[in-house]
């Protein structure tokens, strides 16, 4: 079996440049998603859940992803799924270590990701995760979408409250591990400026929350593209949602990169349609391929020399829905 999706890109380390293996594991899906109508509006993953997946296929898909790659120049794996590494009814305990020991058998591997909802997290599990993984960085990550609540827990659906956020990263500071905060630019309802305000003060509240508890943080921009069979998707196909553009991905690069370590998500997992953010066809995979650089070197002067005629024509439609 195949995983539902494997990509090596750009990354930085601490200061070193070199490269992440990303890959999404097929799972019987969030449970979150499939108790609650579909779970964020934004997401599709459940879309490639497999409802009769054993776990020995979850091992057998990594195992394949891991021979398939290379890995010479990969310093990082994001060991993702369909759904919470942490939830024990999508990934059990014993596969959760099979697949964590299969990385840390690998020298060169310098830092881990792995992902879950808050309420599967526990200082146990985490603690056990980083035994597991011996000296590698263990950075969790967590799917904060928005610093505010109206659009993380109305429009976004993610039923996650700042408490509890907090309660999760004071877990991650007591067992050792780093944090790993995704950050969505352009929710529904929001205008392009709104997009681009809420995508700034989500990381600055990142930030100030990582400084309050002393603990090492990364912002991962997601911006957001079209998932099949997502309720985003019946607000595109009925014209109520305007895609989001790279310009404005590159205004939030150089209004947040000042305040930590930024990574900006250039994937679509295969969910798209290549309903993607995009610019014109002169720049955009210029824009792309500066953002990617910047992944890798937290440089933003390609950025900031970045020009085309299109970026004007984006600063009149910011104020618009659609």
């Amino acid at each position: 079996m195949e995983p539902a999706f494997s990509r090596i890109s750009p990354v930085n380390i601490n200061g070193i440049n070199t490269n992440r293996l990303m890959v999404v594991l097929k799972t019987t899906g969030c449970e979150y998603a499939r108790q609650n109508h579909g779970g964020c509006t934004v997401c599709g993953f459940i879309k490639n859940a497999v409802n009769n997946i054993s776990q020995d296929d979850i091992i057998m898909q990594f195992e394949r992803t891991l021979k398939t790659h290379d890995l010479n120049d990969v310093g990082e794996i994001d060991l993702l799924t369909l759904g919470s590494f942490l939830n024990d009814s999508e990934v059990n305990p014993r596969t959760r270590v099979t697949l964590l020991k299969m990385i840390a058998d690998i020298p060169h591997i310098k830092r881990v990701s792995i992902e879950s909802r808050a309420e599967y997290v526990t200082i146990e599990k985490l603690a056990e995760c980083k035994k597991v993984l011996k000296n590698k960085i263990l950075d969790f990550g967590i799917g904060l979408e928005s610093a505010n609540d109206y659009v993380r827990n109305t429009v976004i659906n993610k039923n996650l409250s700042k408490e509890d956020f907090e309660k999760t990263v004071m877990m991650l500071k007591e067992s050792g591990c780093t944090l790993l905060v995704y950050l969505l630019i352009k929710p529904p309802t929001l205008t392009e400026s709104e997009a681009v305000d809420d995508a700034v003060q989500s990381a600055k509240y990142v930030f100030s929350v990582a400084k309050k508890y002393e603990i090492n943080a990364r912002v991962a921009f997601e911006p957001v593209f079209i998932s099949e069979d997502s309720n985003l998707e019946k607000l595109y196909l009925q014209s109520e949602y305007r895609m989001l553009n790279l310009w404005s991905v590159v205004e939030v690069i150089l209004k947040t990169h000042q305040e930590g370590c930024i990574f900006v998500g250039l994937s679509d997992e295969n969910l798209s349609k290549d309903r993607m953010p995009n610019s014109c066809p002169k720049c955009d995979e210029n824009i792309r391929r500066e953002i990617e650089f910047f992944n890798k070197t937290q440089d933003v002067s390609g950025l900031k020399g970045l020009f085309c005629e299109c970026k004007d024509l984006i600063g009149k439609k910011k104020g618009a829905l659609v």
